[in-house]
């Protein structure tokens, strides 16, 4: 059975793990995916940030294992090691080109123009070529020069500051959350560019960033300031106009862990506190309304979570569906991963990696019938397919060695 992007070949420069991620969903997909990596390794095989070429090194030497999160991010990939600064090396690239799709880079702005590997100059070669940048910020304004990054996204954006705060302390939401929207959108972005092309032959550049997909993140609470809090000032958040749900909702503390429950306003107050045990706050005058007990949260929460470790997990949500409400447990990575309904969704994919041995990751979450999506395997060594991609090119074993006798190429990492 033809996969859906069967024949489709992108150039992956990207780096790290939003414009990676957006890759390994097109490779899941059937698309030729050729991770263009510098010949030092990128950082995040080693779980390093940019700029520490020398501990990279170091650690390369020592035969140190990528990184679990670098397999899952380049799965089913090629990789060409090449530095592209080098004039026979981006002479490689360029003959890629032309018969290239896709070009995907994460660049911060103006690096790959200051390469001569700009939109401006491939498109010279493959006028159909889709150019999908990811940047931090954006490609002009005020702090596009930056370099991005989750938590800084997180920050701009105002997840941070809008959160819930326990113990007034704000929080950061799980590490990777807008790395990953912006993958999942940068798969989307290009599969949207494709289609075009497809219909009017046209390729395009296209444009996203992490500050963007932060929002997105947030489309109904950022909704809810623009039309009914944006311009009225002093307005609280906890004085509505948001559509923001009221307290109480998880997680609290059970016995045996952490559960989630919610249970809309009002009306459902007094049967929640009887459920619970705790009739008294069905009428304290902290908690008898939607807007008091959000402006005495914290002090709902720690009577709540001592009236919940009273009970086991699964007690909890027997005793809510008796009273039909809900109350789910609050899963572990050890419970999920083992849960029959993962297994139903068919969402852990296993596979052999040459130096890992057996393994598993997610498999992809789009579920086409017709034309299911295939992980394509493993990550690739550093360098692992350098050598096929050139002889593809016309390039002889006496070039290639010659390449990378000059620190051009690396063509497969050095086993001890």
């Amino acid at each position: 059975m033809t996969a859906p992007l069967d024949g489709i070949k992108i150039l992956d420069f990207s780096i790290a793990i939003a414009a990676p991620l957006g890759g390994a969903m097109l490779s899941d997909m059937g698309a030729r995916v050729i991770k263009v990596e510098r010949i030092q390794g990128e950082p995040q095989r080693l779980g390093l940030p940019a700029g520490m070429d020398d501990v990279i090194a170091e650690k390369l030497a020592k035969d140190a294992l990528d990184t679990s999160s670098w397999v899952a991010l380049n799965r089913g990939k090629e990789d060409l090691a090449i530095d592209t600064r080098d004039e026979s090396g981006k002479e490689v690239i360029l003959k890629l080109v032309k018969d290239t799709d896709v070009i995907l880079e994460s660049f911060r702005p103006g690096v790959m123009d200051r390469l001569g590997l700009g939109y401006d100059e491939v498109v010279k070669i493959n006028p159909k070529i889709i150019y999908c940048s990811v940047t931090g910020y954006g490609e002009t304004g005020p702090v596009a020069h930056r370099a991005g990054g989750d938590m800084w996204s997180q920050a701009m954006s105002g997840m941070i500051a809008e959160g819930v705060h326990p113990g007034n302390r704000p929080l950061m939401t799980a590490l990777g959350m807008v790395d990953n929207t912006c993958g999942m959108l940068t798969a989307y972005a290009i599969m949207t560019a494709l289609y075009v092309r497809e219909k009017t032959g046209e390729g395009q550049y296209v444009a996203l960033n992490n500050l963007s997909a932060a929002m997105y993140l947030q489309f109904s609470g950022l909704a809810g300031y623009l039309m009914d809090r944006m311009g009225r000032s002093g307005q609280k958040r906890d004085e509505g106009g948001g559509g923001g749900t009221a307290p109480p909702f998880g997680p609290f503390k059970a016995k045996d862990g952490d559960v989630f429950t919610i249970f809309g306003s009002d009306p459902l107050w007094p049967k929640f506190c009887k459920v619970l045990e705790i009739d008294d706050m069905a009428t304290d005058p902290r908690f008898e309304n939607d807007n008091v007990r959000r402006k005495h949260i914290e002090e709902m929460n720690q009577v709540l979570d001592e009236a919940f470790s009273k009970k086991t997990r699964a007690e909890w949500a027997a005793l809510f569906r008796e009273n039909k409400m809900r109350c789910d447990p609050c899963l572990t990575y050890e419970e999920l991963c083992v849960h029959p309904q993962i297994e139903a969704n068919e969402m852990i994919y296993a596979t052999n990696h040459p130096v890992r041995g057996d393994i598993k990751m997610l498999g992809n979450p789009i579920k086409l019938k017709k034309t299911p999506a295939n992980p394509q395997g493993p990550s690739p060594l550093l360098g692992e397919h350098t050598e096929k991609i050139l002889v593809e090119l016309g390039y002889t074993p006496e070039k290639i060695a010659e390449m990378e006798n000059a620190g051009v190429i690396k063509t497969v990492r050095k086993e001890k």
